[in-house]
């Protein structure tokens, strides 16, 4: 891990572009949040089938911790981070952990 203030941030197990063929059609992915230890957590609650985040591989309880470069975990609100995927026009680079995220304390962040 890597300490950034009071952020931990952690390196993602996966990263891939995820590439969409309008500006009308979603990525597919329903997300909820939370703040543990100062990160930001943000995770995948739902992958819509045959959605651009579905043909990458993202499934349910993947935590996502880059976004085009942008460290999740070290964003202090979840609408800063909403804000750079719904701003990723055509591909967005994702990186997430692999593993489930469970627990309590999840918001949802909503649909995109």
């Amino acid at each position: 891990m890597i300490v950034q203030g009071k952020a931990q941030t952690r390196e993602a197990d996966v990263v891939k572009e995820v590439k969409r063929g309008s500006m009308k059609e979603k990525w597919g992915l329903t997300l909820s949040y939370r703040i543990t230890n100062f990160s930001l957590e943000l995770v995948v609650t739902k992958v819509a089938k045959f959605s651009p985040a579905d043909k990458v591989g993202l499934q349910e309880g993947n935590t996502i911790t880059k976004v085009n470069d942008w460290k999740i975990e070290a964003m202090e609100h979840p609408q800063a981070a909403l804000s750079i995927i719904l701003a990723g026009g055509f591909m967005l680079s994702l990186g997430w952990l692999a593993g489930s995220q469970e627990g309590e304390g999840w918001l949802e962040l909503g649909s995109i």
